[in-house]
């Protein structure tokens, strides 16, 4: 029945481990694909707000160059160099600036002031030679002619002109009479305005983590600073000048008016993350949160497990224990029952008979030693389960002594069991430090079970003492009963563990034996094992570490 009991709650705590293996893995792939679906909208998001501050980066940008541009075109009249000075003195990044020019007509040409901040004047220059395109088509316009568009790679420039009209009659129409002239410098707009506005919109830290470049935007090969960027994470338009009018506009508008021809940008500014992509960031997040779910599944089922098998220990423990009980109380019964009935019987005329009452006075003394011994054995193991030494003295012992008391406190069990025992102690055996008196309890235990599992055999029971080759002292207790089974050997020095056989048999014991053996030999530093085979009866091996060569010396001048 106790078997078929164990079987079933194997099969529960399976059914339980197993339910919550597929529940986790159940768990594992839905946390795998709305980690998925999490790390699609994260990478969306993180796009979105890319392109967004990009976008807040361009505005800026082309704002730094609007407010040149107003500062410039304020006012009717044309005191140019005083705007200039006024706009210097006001620090919105002056380095942009390399140069601004005024260009107005004259005797049918096209005159070129430079304006010098540091004279406050306009000083005549000469045409540069990659103007003169651009003074023919101003030449036109104020002559009345229709341009023929804007200089071929006007976009890939930083020249910014800045027309002033005058009215003609009574119409709207209005023609170019001058413009002004900004040279902008690429460099100072590319490596210092731009990683200005990108760490202001993207923060100090994340703007660290992009790589950024500036190129031409109708020529993406032409890079004004920075390396090329194969498939940017985003990117956007700059140098839009607001205030420009193009030669190939349709012209005639009011000065501040956007030129439509200037909406795409003169140059693209893309952006990069250091790591390799906005998706490659977010997959190498998606598959740390995918091992960080692991991990916890992990444990989860780690928990899981350890919690069935601590259930189960415990279980065993607690039928372990209710054998014990069970034990000790039929161990308690027999002797107190056979005292009962002695006693009875030496209260009627058996007591006149003097054979009678010594015959009943050694039953009432063997049961109370038995009485005695199982009441000690329990004390024993409770107190080395509160943390008590079960070594109370530390003195040299001598084994060869020890095995000699040993045998003959044992000498009832053993003529009581049938079995008899063959010491044998090898000559020279050095002394052990500890108490005797423990150590004979535990070779007493030993003894004990020896004869209560090897008595089915011939009744040997050998005990032996040598010196092994590290000068330990090994003690040997071997019978020649029915064996150990090898799964049963790991557990013999459990607390509350019998075996099969002793169950089946009805051997009367309380499980608790071998655990006080182990317990008292460890306390000595020493170990305790047992070699058995299936029919082959059983050994036990304690080996006591030898006690220092000082006590060795102090014993043999006592002895001597």
């Amino acid at each position: 029945m106790q078997g078929k009991r164990q079987t079933r709650r194997s099969w529960q705590a399976g059914l339980a481990v197993g339910a919550m293996v597929g529940l986790c893995g159940l768990l594992g792939v839905l946390q795998y694909r709305w980690i998925g679906e999490v790390s699609v909208a994260e990478r969306e998001r993180l796009q979105r707000t890319l392109q967004g501050s990009l976008a807040r980066v361009s505005h800026d940008f082309n704002e730094e160059i609007s407010v040149l541009s107003r500062a410039m075109m304020r006012g009717e009249d044309g005191d140019y160099v005083a705007r200039l000075m006024a706009w210097e003195e006001s620090g919105r990044h002056t380095g942009m600036l390399r140069e601004a020019f005024v260009a107005r007509p004259e005797a049918g040409e096209m005159r070129l002031e430079r304006l010098n901040p540091r004279t406050g004047k306009a000083e005549p220059t000469a045409w540069p030679k990659h103007w003169e395109a651009m003074r023919e088509r101003m030449r036109e316009r104020v002559a009345g002619e229709r341009g023929r568009g804007g200089v071929a790679d006007r976009a890939e420039l930083t020249l910014i002109d800045l027309p002033r009209f005058r009215r003609e009659g009574p119409g709207p129409r209005a023609r170019e009479q001058e413009w002004v002239l900004l040279e902008m410098d690429a460099q100072f707009l590319a490596t210092v305005l731009v990683p200005e506005l990108l760490a202001r919109h993207l923060g100090e830290p994340s703007a660290a983590e992009y790589r950024h470049s500036v190129s031409a935007r109708r020529d993406p090969s032409k890079l004004i600073a920075g390396d090329a960027l194969a498939a940017p994470d985003a990117e956007v338009a700059l140098f839009e000048p607001q205030f420009e009018m193009g030669f190939g506009g349709r012209g005639g508008g009011p000065p501040g008016r956007r030129n439509a021809g200037a909406t795409e940008g003169r140059w693209t500014l893309a952006v990069r993350n250091q790591a390799g992509s906005l998706e490659a960031v977010v997959e190498r997040t998606r598959w740390r949160n995918l091992a960080v779910m692991a991990g916890v599944l992990a444990l989860i089922l780690a928990t899981a497990w350890t919690l069935v098998y601590t259930t189960r220990q415990s279980q065993r423990l607690a039928e372990m224990q209710i054998d014990f009980v069970a034990g000790v109380s039929h161990e308690l019964r027999t002797p107190l029952a056979v005292i009962c009935t002695a006693a009875y019987n030496l209260r009627g005329k058996i007591a006149s008979n003097p054979t009678q009452v010594e015959r009943y006075g050694v039953l009432i003394q063997q049961e109370s030693e038995k009485l005695t011994a199982l009441v000690e054995q329990v004390l024993h193991y409770a107190s080395s389960r509160v943390g008590r030494s079960t070594q109370a003295a530390h003195e040299p012992v001598a084994v060869e002594t020890l095995l000699e008391s040993s045998v003959a406190s044992s000498a009832s069990v053993m003529s009581e069991a049938g079995c008899r025992v063959e010491m044998k102690v090898a000559a020279g055996l050095p002394l052990v430090l500890g108490d005797a008196a423990s150590l004979e309890r535990a070779i007493k235990n030993l003894l004990s079970n020896a004869a209560k599992y090897g008595a089915e055999g011939d009744g040997w029971v050998g005990l032996s003492a040598a010196t092994a080759a590290d000068g330990a002292v090994e003690i040997r207790v071997e019978d020649r009963g029915a064996g150990i089974p090898v799964d049963e050997q790991p557990h013999v020095f459990d607390a509350f563990f019998r075996g099969r056989q002793a169950l089946q048999k009805q051997i009367h014991g309380t499980g608790l034996g071998l655990n006080l053996v182990r317990g008292i030999v460890e306390a000595h530093g020493g170990t305790v094992t047992v070699k058995s085979g299936p029919g082959g009866g059983a050994e036990f091996l304690i080996r006591l570490p030898a006690a220092a060569a000082e006590y060795q010396d102090e014993f043999t001048n006592i002895t001597d």
